[in-house]
């Protein structure tokens, strides 16, 4: 196609909060999710106790191959052309974009699985990266994506992996369909489609998964509800600040079913039990490093869905009260927290990462600030995803468990996320290397999930 007939097409530019999505991380921290699925090996058992995993990168390849969100990347353009633009990637070859690997013997896969999350995709090609994973015991191999978050939040890359694995373990092979999309556009027609859009570049509407635009008034005001619970300061404890490139991980899990039912005996939601779980192991932690840990409280990020369809586009800053000593009124303060916070941002008009309009330097100036600032004020960031209610499979085996990997973004060290999947809570915690105890944190974690059900049996 000549570059004068793409002056005519609509470009499916970048909006603001997915290019914020390339400017958070750095060298340690490439702001990258990942998901963590262990499979039975069902028809991919070998007659010696092996799993048949080239087999299984063939299957996945030909699943991605049409895709068209996985076939496609960020034309990275210059100035005067405008914001990023989406393209079909035309050197896209699934066979070869799909990895083999071995657990070593002896590693944690949780925690594996998280250091592999932190090799950088690179950004001219597509953001995701799937890797097969044998040598795990018990006749089982896993598979991990690693997703970038200019692809895809939270919520999308649970979607994005469900897109690639079968409802029942005898669906039919599914359909290839011819990949489509924009082809790429001449450094003219960039120009001249940036021109065009009176310089002020068309930015594609939301999809079906994501939130409504509304206003530029509406972002600004969540920004300003979101700093708000950055004001005051946070109190000196032990945890490390800087983020190095290593990475350890704990998982705690509890029956979904039983979550609700404390949850409901106890008059909250289940984000609020996850972050008093998550309080009760900091507080563990805090306690194992010799910490003070009278009165104090540490300060969590919260992404937090502001359209019905579930999309994470706004955020709240909660304070965890690792001071307060019992755990009812650990749980009952983050209920009215959470509440309050979510109400304010909702008034607001709820996203504070969709501001189309602000011109790229200020908005790069903002997210750049914003990371070297906010962070100083923030100890960790926690994340609470609904995932299928029913087994998943690929070609015939069953993906037994889930785990997510959330990324972490400079001078936070701690990141957890919570994901329901075929009736189990998974609540897992991505940390600096450095941070040594974690294990004593996720025992205080599995404690805690046990303890709050004890409690909620009373109160019925």
């Amino acid at each position: 196609m000549d570059s004068g007939r793409l002056t005519t097409m609509t470009l499916e530019r970048l909006r603001i909060d997915e290019l914020a999505n390339a400017w958070v991380g750095d060298r340690n921290t490439p702001f990258q999710l990942g998901l963590l699925g262990v499979f039975d090996a069902g028809p991919w058992a070998r007659p010696d106790g092996t799993v048949d995993v080239e087999g299984l990168r063939h299957e996945l390849a030909l699943r991605a191959r049409g895709l068209n969100v996985l076939n496609r990347r960020v034309l990275w353009t210059r100035p005067w052309q405008g914001r990023p633009v989406w393209v079909r990637d035309p050197h896209f070859d699934a066979a070869q974009h799909v990895l083999v690997s071995t657990l070593p013997a002896g590693e944690d896969l949780a925690t594996w699985a998280a250091n592999r999350c932190v090799r950088p995709l690179p950004l001219d090609r597509p953001l995701w990266r799937p890797e097969v994973i044998g040598g795990l015991p018990a006749g089982r191999y896993a598979v991990l994506i690693v997703v970038h978050h200019i692809l895809a939040d939270g919520l999308a890359g649970v979607r994005l992996v469900g897109s690639l694995l079968d409802p029942t373990p005898d669906a039919p092979h599914p359909d290839q369909d011819p990949v489509t999309g924009p082809p790429t556009p001449s450094p003219r027609a960039l120009v001249r489609d940036w021109l065009h859009a009176g310089v002020r570049p068309r930015v594609r509407a939301p999809s079906a998964t994501e939130a409504p635009a509304g206003s530029a008034r509406q972002p600004i005001a969540g920004l300003r509800q979101a700093w708000e619970g950055f004001r005051v300061p946070l109190p000196a404890t032990s945890l490390p600040r800087r983020v190095g490139p290593r990475r350890v991980m704990t998982v705690a899990t509890q029956d979904l079913e039983t979550a609700r039912r404390t949850g409901h005996a106890l008059g909250v939601t289940i984000n609020d039990l996850v972050l008093a779980v998550v309080t009760d192991g900091m507080r563990g932690l805090l306690a194992a490093r010799g910490d003070d840990l009278d009165g104090i409280f540490l300060r969590a990020t919260v992404p937090v869905a502001t359209s019905a369809t579930g999309q994470a586009m706004g955020m709240i800053v909660v304070d965890l009260p690792v001071g307060e000593s019992d755990p009812l009124r650990r749980l009952a303060e983050i209920s009215t927290a959470t509440s309050e916070r979510k109400a304010r941002l909702r008034a607001s008009g709820g996203a504070v990462t969709d501001i189309l309009h602000v011109p790229l330097p200020v908005a790069w100036a903002v997210v750049r600030w914003g990371r070297r600032v906010g962070s100083r004020r923030v100890n960790l960031s926690v994340s609470d995803l609904p995932g299928p209610s029913t087994p998943l499979w690929l070609a015939g085996s069953r993906m037994l468990q889930v785990v997510p990997v959330a990324p972490l973004v400079p001078l936070v060290p701690i990141s957890v996320a919570a994901l329901s999947y075929a009736g189990t809570l998974t609540i897992t915690v991505n940390a600096d290397a450095a941070l040594g105890e974690l294990e004593v944190l996720g025992e205080a974690m599995r404690g805690s999930l046990v303890g709050y059900a004890r409690l909620s049996s009373h109160s019925t």
